[in-house]
């Protein structure tokens, strides 16, 4: 434990001068002022007369958006950003040569990766409330009223990031294994586009990584608890079988 502990604060300190933790600020923001630009302009919006319900459209609205396409394409590049920090330099040779567990590398990244999106869904719950606040004061095309939905944003915010738990290993291991940043990154945003079709499957859906946040939103929450499971699940497996394949190969 205590290798990973030193890893990860050498991560830390490299991560200090890349864009990693602004786009933990700037991705949500985008989600937030998306949404209530869309509603703002569109003018089809019918205010509700619960204030309650107009609250929960409006979150429900956000995290769509967040999980179905922000939050794929964020891990994408924070992963590739993290591993590009070695390949850019070839300092897997040296990392790999020091007298340190060689996966106590691989761990450190797959944690700051998973840090990274905790981050982001928790500043993603705190924009939420204040983007229904400013929509209130400029428009409030919803109808929106009273406190924010705080339960409804921490249980589905907790179940996003549980489930996107599949998602970080394979980005860690796909951004690892391949030193080439355009691989990285496609892969990522060639499984995004295809998670718009297979995301509608009700066989592939649940099961399909880059689709379990999403799955999450999806009717009343009744799959949440699976995607929630698998997600983790899923995570956990392909993050020791990603550490496997770290540990057995030679560094580029």
């Amino acid at each position: 434990m205590k290798h990973v502990l030193r890893a990860l604060a050498a991560e830390q300190v490299k991560v200090r001068g890349t864009l990693a933790w602004r786009l933990s600020f700037i991705a949500p923001a985008l989600v937030v002022c998306l949404c209530v630009l869309q509603l703002l302009l569109s003018g089809n919006a019918a205010p509700m007369q619960d204030g309650a319900q107009a609250w929960q459209r409006f979150a429900q609205a956000v995290l769509v958006l967040w999980a179905f396409l922000m939050l794929p394409l964020y891990i994408t590049l924070q992963s590739a950003l993290l591993a590009g920090l070695e390949h850019s330099e070839r300092q897997w040779k040296h990392l790999l040569a020091l007298p340190f567990p060689r996966g106590a590398h691989y761990l450190a990244k797959w944690l700051v990766l998973l840090a990274l999106v905790f981050l982001a869904t928790g500043v993603l719950m705190l924009l939420i409330p204040l983007g229904g606040a400013v929509m209130v004061q400029l428009h409030n095309p919803l109808g929106v009223s009273g406190p924010a939905p705080w339960n409804f944003l921490m249980s589905r915010g907790a179940a996003i990031f549980a489930a996107s738990v599949f998602m970080i290993s394979l980005h860690t291991w796909i951004s690892i294994r391949w030193s080439s940043f355009t691989v990285a990154v496609a892969s990522g945003m060639t499984a995004t586009v295809a998670g718009f079709l297979i995301a509608q499957s009700a066989r592939f859906g649940h099961w399909y990584p880059w689709s379990m946040p999403m799955q999450v939103l999806a009717g009343e929450g009744q799959k949440m608890g699976v995607a929630v499971m698998a997600g983790l699940a899923g995570g956990l497996v392909f993050l020791m079988l990603g550490l496997t394949d770290f540990l057995r190969r030679d560094a580029d």
